[in-house]
């Protein structure tokens, strides 16, 4: 049976490009209302009718602002997946205060103020689900990223907090890590594709690349009421890449 988000508001962070696109497209294609948060306010294909709102994390009123905004178009919100992120590569010892800093401000902090803005309104409407992104780097320690493993342990964190607190509110968190997925992104860090995939069928047991529409349903199901006895959890999602 198909995952059936017909109708529920859905907050997807990050949505310019890569994972958070590619969800974006995916959940309206379920049917449900989608409020993109982008750093801009390119033209997007195929999001013509979701609400694409400036949503830059680091900045808390503006995370309010477009909150406030989703509701008074929606009128509630029922998902957040909190997909805004960065993963620059710098080695530890070579790192500044304000490098380190960045990145901890966009992907904990910004998911916290996501989150922080939602809660209220969810708890006016009965639940919803907050989905964060978290990554398979905690598990695999890749070099030059300690700020970035800082920051998603972080979230992994967050998630187990938020849960327990939130779960008497009919309110579930869960954390998805996701493996290397294919996207503009990636493309930058690693432009030979098929050395890349070479590599990544060495590893993972399931050969192929991980793309924005092969994990959507992964992320559709933990928004859907399908989900609804499962909270506080971290899932992997990386065709078997560190299952050993």
């Amino acid at each position: 049976m198909a995952i059936d988000l017909n109708g529920k508001v859905c907050v997807i962070t990050g949505a310019d490009e890569g994972l958070g696109y590619g969800l974006a497209l995916g959940f309206l294609a379920r049917g449900a209302r989608v409020a993109a948060g982008v750093l801009n306010s390119p033209s997007l294909p195929g999001l013509e009718s979701a609400l694409v709102v400036p949503m830059d994390v680091t900045n808390e009123s503006q995370v309010t602002a477009a909150i406030d905004r989703v509701i008074q178009t929606f009128g509630r919100i029922d998902v957040l997946v909190n997909n805004a992120g960065v993963y620059p590569r710098l080695a530890a010892d070579a790192m500044s205060r304000s490098e380190w800093r960045k990145v901890l401000d966009i992907n904990l902090d910004g998911s916290w103020h996501c989150a922080n803005a939602v809660i209220p309104h969810m708890k006016a409407s009965g639940g919803g689900a907050i989905i964060n992104v978290g990554t398979v780097s905690l598990r695999l320690g890749t070099p030059n990223q300690a700020h970035y493993h800082a920051s998603k342990g972080g979230v992994v964190g967050l998630t187990r907090g938020l849960a327990r607190d939130l779960g008497r509110y009919g309110i579930r968190v869960n954390c998805l890590h996701p493996g290397a997925i294919l996207t503009d992104g990636e493309r930058r860090l690693f432009p030979d594709e098929e050395a890349t995939l070479r590599e990544m069928n060495q590893r993972q047991s399931i050969p192929g690349r991980l793309t924005p529409e092969s994990v959507e349903p992964t992320f559709a199901f933990f928004a859907s009421s399908e989900s609804s006895p499962i909270t506080g959890q971290c899932l992997t999602v990386d065709k078997g890449w560190t299952h050993g």
